[in-house]
């Protein structure tokens, strides 16, 4: 599984601003999460699929053709820390191997 966070710019729609376009988004079964966001990006988006490729093809052939979409930027999760409130891979394990006699 492949996580990315993909960064949206839209043309927001009268009467709707933001919204309607979110909503459309989030339909998506690859969409884990839409966000509204300050800074230079309107929308953050959490996507997972099965490789790059299929993101790829969901960027390029679902969220780039919605009408109000202006422009997209992708990012990959390459290493999970903390997820959730839940710090993962904290396990030490014992590189010193067993030893026996």
């Amino acid at each position: 599984m492949v996580t990315a966070i993909i960064k949206i710019k839209v043309a927001p729609k009268a009467k709707y601003g933001y919204r309607s376009i979110a909503h459309m988004i989030a339909e998506f079964k690859e969409v884990e999460s839409v966000y509204l966001m300050s800074g230079d990006y309107d929308l953050s988006v959490i996507v997972n699929c099965g490789d790059l490729k299929e993101i790829g093809s969901f960027v390029a052939e679902r969220l780039s053709t919605i009408d109000g979409v202006l422009s997209t930027a992708s990012s990959f999760i390459l290493e999970r820390y903390k997820e959730q409130g839940k710090l993962l891979g904290t396990e030490e394990s014992d590189e010193r191997g067993l030893f026996t006699i």
